[in-house]
This record gives C-alpha cells, structure tokens and sequence, in this order.
C-alpha cells in the first residue's frame, strides 16, 4: 500500500504533508492557505491572514494527521491565543470556507490508465442541537442521539455557555468541519458519481505528482455547484482514505465491508503497478517503527 501513491510519504497513510500535496493543487480549487514550518507567534498568524486578505474565522491544522486531529475554527483572538499556547510545529492557515455542503469524493486511477474514476461520494452533515426555551445546552447535549456520543468533546469546548438556555426553535451549531470524530453524519451520497464530471478530477490529480488513490474533502455551495465543478478542495488524503459513504447510518455493516474490501483490492492492484513500474514499497519494520515512534 506503501507504493500505490509515490509522490506522498507512505503513500499517504500516515506521516505524509498536507501542505505538499494541497500545493500540488490548482490555485482555483483550494482556499487561501499559509504553511508555518515552526510554531508561529499570535503576530504571525495575524500578519500572515493580512496578506492573504482573511479575517475571522479562519481555521489552524496540523500538516500530518488524521481525523480531524487538532483541527480548530479559530473565530477571535481568544480562540487563536489558546490554539498556539500548545506551541504546535508545522501547523497550516487556511481560509474558512463558509458553505454549507462538504463532500468526500474517493479518487482511483491505475497507472496503465489516463483516466480515473469516482468510486465513492459522502455528504458530510453538520452536528447542531435544537432549543427548546427550557433546557439548557448541556441538557440538549444528553438528550441528542448524536451530541451524546461526543460529550466530553463538546462539554470542554462549550464549557462557558452549558448552562445557556437556547430558545424554542433557535439552531446551535456544535461544528461546521465534517469529521465523524466530530459528530459529522455521514450521508451516502453516491446517487452523484454518475453526474460529476470525472475530467475535472483527472485535471487537478494530473498536477499532484505520483497520486493515484485518495479521497478529496472539499465543499461547495450545493450539488448543482459541485456538478459544475465549483469547489474548493480542503485537503486531499492518500491510501488511508476510506469510502466514507459507508458510515450512512441506512447502510448495512455487510455492504460497508463489501465497499471496504473492493476498494483495498484497488490499492492493491495499483499497488502492484507501481512496483513493476519501480517504485519501491516501505519495509514493514520501517513502518512498524515509525508507527510506534509517532
């Protein structure tokens, strides 16, 4: 698997640079965005959205990791002076996108092939607790079948308004970023393979050296702006992408497996390509060791 994309280290399972990648990608696709090598000062990263012409909110991530792992709205100073206080190192600034729709689109090319194909599309449904003039936020965190399951994030987060009463009918959003680790629902949405235009995806992983499988995390102002090709790319994964349409609460753990397993017998395939085209894969011990050195 290590060998089915060159061009990111591991092939994009873990380690590799967001920035490096992103980069790759035409300048139209992707938001404003600021790499910081070392850990940047609050001057810094107000210099840098000066530059770029950004205001809040923005959002701060780490270059390499998975899940949403410290990916932050910052919306004030508060929020950006708390985010550095951890002193993260190679950390990316990026222009806050703020449409409403966010999808995962998996990518698969074979390197005999010009042409790839779009194997998976998930709709990445934002988390949100309703008001009821009564109870309080903490209240409607226990009693939401979603906001429940992520109470120790979401209490820590909100810390200084759960007991804030939220009136009948009002709309509290708890995150716009579409993680499941963050209480994003995932919607299959793969009724769209057959409308997107694949071109546009051949074009812009034409410019990303040595891509070959990943899933694009973009957004867009709706469906018809994402079949025109009206999106703006958030960040693209490597060979740990997984067909997130799997995790629709309607689908079957059956099928979820079924998708699974085709879409690692393309890594494999790919994979396999790329050896006898020489590129060489990393040695289990080397990525044994890095693993356990993270």
């Amino acid at each position: 698997m290590t060998s089915v994309n060159p061009g990111m280290k591991y092939g994009g399972f873990f380690d590799y640079s967001k920035y490096d990648v992103l980069k790759q990608i035409p300048s139209q696709y992707i938001p404003k965005t600021k790499f910081f090598l070392k850990s940047p000062s609050n001057d810094d990263v107000k210099k840098s959205m000066k530059e770029l012409g950004l205001s809040y909110p923005v959002i701060l991530k780490p270059n390499e990791g998975e899940r949403g792992s410290g990916v932050e709205k910052i919306s004030n100073d508060t929020d950006l002076n708390d985010y550095l206080k951890t002193k993260p190192e190679e950390i990316i600034l990026q222009e806050f996108i703020a449409t409403n729709d966010e999808y995962g689109i998996m990518y698969v090319r074979y390197p005999d092939q010009s042409k790839g194909k779009i194997t998976s599309i998930v709709f990445k449904g934002e988390l949100y607790v309703v008001g009821d003039g009564k109870s309080d936020l903490l209240s409607l965190f226990n009693n939401h079948h979603r906001a429940s399951l992520y109470l120790d994030f979401l209490t820590d987060k909100y810390q200084d308004v759960l007991h804030h009463v939220i009136a009948d009918g009002e709309v509290f959003m708890l995150s716009k970023m579409g993680n499941h680790c963050r209480g994003a629902i995932f919607n299959d949405a793969n009724y769209l393979i057959s409308k997107l235009d694949t071109k546009v995806f051949d074009e812009i992983s034409a410019h990303i050296d040595g891509f070959y499988f990943g899933r694009y995390d973009l957004k867009a102002e709706d469906e018809e702006a994402l079949i025109k090709g009206e999106f703006k790319v958030m960040e693209l994964n490597g060979v740990n992408s997984e067909p997130a349409h799997i995790y629709d609460p309607e689908n079957s753990l059956i099928a979820a497996y079924k998708d699974l397993f085709a879409h690692w017998w393309r890594i494999y395939k790919i994979g396999k390509q790329n050896r006898k085209q020489g590129h060489s894969d990393t040695p289990f011990p080397v990525l044994l060791q890095s693993l356990m050195n993270r």
